[in-house]
């Protein structure tokens, strides 16, 4: 017998959705960033690496494969996407979603053209099932160990194909299946190479599982069952919420943009040090002193990084990148570049920080999103200043402005240009972008700096289904 939430998810996932104004620009966002963030990455030393193994893989970032197989583009477009960790994030699901399902969206248009105007509505419902099983698992199933991008992005990258393609029920309960018994990823290889492998295996195997669930391939006809991916992937406590109380639904407003090139959980106290820099007026931390940082407990289990040797590694260090905050007032992709782990003045503010975390008593076991980070900087008993810092910068709480946006998206090709690359100026690149995939145009003109993006737009767009449309009325 099928678990109800196993029927209400395949449900889900074969339904048509027409998606709301704001939803349709999230999907727009969501899209741009994934691909700004494949350009920065393209040229990084494990994308190269891997393109040299393999023959018939894309020749430029989220391009087709080259006489290869769609499978080959999502695979290295997703590690390309995933290598600077730039890429958005979710943070009920401790993933990073759009990686995942973008980079395998991308490579069934290249074999099914046909499926372009699918690709927001497909989004979010992948998406959908991204957060929905997030909720489940819970963060148990994070701080077991599992890198969370991989294990559940597998199934949500093959639920947003599934719905691209059109499958129905009894082939989107095959897709998962097929998808789940690929599902891995562990987080002991952060700030090495084999982390945005593991995101672009997520996208290379949910793309192959639903393609074959289209051929007739079946798996079993329930995953979730006992013994199943649940009961499996759960961390020590078990799962975190009933699945018989969780409703996949469409919302890509949940969505967090990065605003700099590393962990997200760093994000907060990159902030922080921001906000001092800013408050001495830049002036240079004095020797002698102690920079005491506070944060929740769970906000340490990736960054387990102490001594960064390379970029890589530093973007999982939270002394190294409040430091950098802290000395700068900015963090951007140079700062994970070359020897810039090393830089004397950096390594002398880390020296002083000093990190105790604090248990979360009572929290959801959801997720990141708790607590604050708090932030003293003092010389002996005197405060020279602090600060705290409760949302994450680019999450819903604390939206990214159209102005960050544009700057990231711009840093992300300024990089693409500085590997040998050419790339479009951004507003150039997002029109383009969003005329070639269907989604809502662009608007030219950009909220001032500290306005916050509420990703809802003032003037009136076609809504967005993934059903009662031909390709050519689903160009909005």
């Amino acid at each position: 017998m099928i678990s109800d939430f196993t029927i209400r998810l395949s449900r889900f996932v074969a339904a048509p959705h027409r998606l709301s104004v704001a939803d349709a620009e999230q999907a727009a966002l969501c899209v741009e960033d994934t691909i700004a963030a494949i350009y920065g990455g393209w040229h990084e030393p494990v994308v190269r690496r891997l393109a040299a193994l393999d023959a018939g893989g894309p020749a430029v970032p989220a391009g087709a494969a080259e006489g290869g197989s769609p499978e080959q583009a999502a695979f290295l477009n997703a590690v390309a996407g995933h290598a600077l960790d730039f890429d958005d994030v979710h943070t009920v699901s401790v993933t990073h979603p759009s990686v995942v399902i973008v980079s395998a969206l991308l490579a069934t248009v290249d074999v099914r053209p046909d499926t372009a105007g699918r690709i927001a509505p497909a989004l979010a419902v992948g998406t959908a099932v991204n957060v929905a099983l997030g909720q489940i698992l819970g963060f148990g199933h994070y701080n077991k160990g599992w890198h969370a991008t991989s294990t559940i992005g597998v199934l949500a990258s093959a639920a947003a194909v599934a719905h691209q393609l059109g499958l129905d029920d009894d082939a989107v309960r095959n897709a998962l299946s097929l998808a789940a018994s690929l599902a891995g990823g562990m987080q002991i290889n952060f700030g090495a190479m084999a982390k945005p492998i593991q995101a672009g295996n997520a996208a290379l195997v949910g793309l192959r599982a639903t393609r074959m669930a289209e051929a007739g391939i079946t798996g079993a006809p329930d995953i979730f069952a006992a013994r199943g991916f649940f009961d499996l992937y759960a961390g020590p406590d078990g799962i975190a919420a009933d699945p018989a109380a969780v409703e996949p639904r469409i919302d890509l407003g949940t969505v967090s943009r990065k605003l700099y090139p590393c962990c997200y959980l760093t994000h907060r106290m990159i902030a922080a040090g921001r906000h001092l820099h800013a408050e001495r007026g830049g002036e240079a931390v004095p020797e002698g002193s102690v920079i005491e940082m506070t944060v929740p407990e769970s906000v340490m289990v990736p960054l387990h990084v102490t001594d960064p040797k390379d970029g890589m590694q530093a973007k999982f260090c939270a002394a190294y990148t409040l430091a950098v905050a802290l000395q700068q007032g900015q963090v951007g992709l140079v700062d994970f570049e070359g020897d810039s782990p090393h830089r004397p003045a950096v390594r002398r503010l880390m020296d002083m920080v000093h990190i105790q975390t604090m248990p979360e008593a009572g929290r959801d076991h959801a997720g990141v999103d708790h607590g604050t980070v708090h932030v003293r900087l003092r010389k002996g008993n005197v405060t020279l200043a602090e600060t705290s810092v409760a949302a994450h910068p680019g999450s819903p709480s604390d939206p990214a402005t159209p102005a960050a946006i544009g700057d990231k998206i711009a840093d992300c090709l300024g990089k693409y240009r500085r590997d040998g690359g050419a790339a479009p100026s951004a507003s150039a690149f997002r029109r383009d972008l969003r005329t070639r995939l269907h989604l809502p145009p662009l608007r030219e003109a950009s909220a001032p700096d500290g306005q916050k993006n509420h990703a809802r737009q003032d003037k009136p767009v076609k809504e967005m289904s993934s059903a009662d449309q031909t390709p050519s009325e689903r160009t909005v």
